[in-house]
């Protein structure tokens, strides 16, 4: 997990009833609909995924949430977690057909049980 590839840090996954994270994570969904994908253009999967890093490096540590005290993750995580890694708030996007793709090229190097990669032509 690329969460804890990152010497000492550890993933968690929000509890069920955590009704106060999930609107967190609902309401930063609608922030990058609204200033990434409805504003930027892409050239191709390269440059989205260029930008796609861009924009998280700005958000987590430049843009301010209203909602969240005008602080940024990066500032309410580190008052949070005090010890926390900022390598944590730097992992770049991960392009999931491409793992996908990696995951089924390998399992279907042979045997019986062969899997289709419906993706690849």
């Amino acid at each position: 997990m690329a969460i804890e590839s990152v010497k000492g840090q550890r993933h968690y996954t929000i509890f069920p009833g955590a009704h106060r994270m999930q609107a967190d994570v609902e309401t930063v969904h609608n922030l990058v609909e609204a200033e990434f994908y409805e504003i930027e253009n892409f050239k191709d999967r390269t440059d989205f995924m260029n930008k796609a890093f861009s924009y998280q490096l700005f958000f987590n540590f430049q843009r301010p949430n209203t909602y969240k005290e005008n602080k940024t993750p990066w500032r309410l995580a580190k008052e949070k977690v005090p010890g926390l890694s900022m390598e944590v708030a730097k992992i770049p996007p991960v392009d999931l057909c491409v793992l996908m793709n990696k995951k089924l090229d390998f399992l279907a190097k042979g045997g019986y049980d062969v899997y289709s990669n419906p993706l690849k032509t």
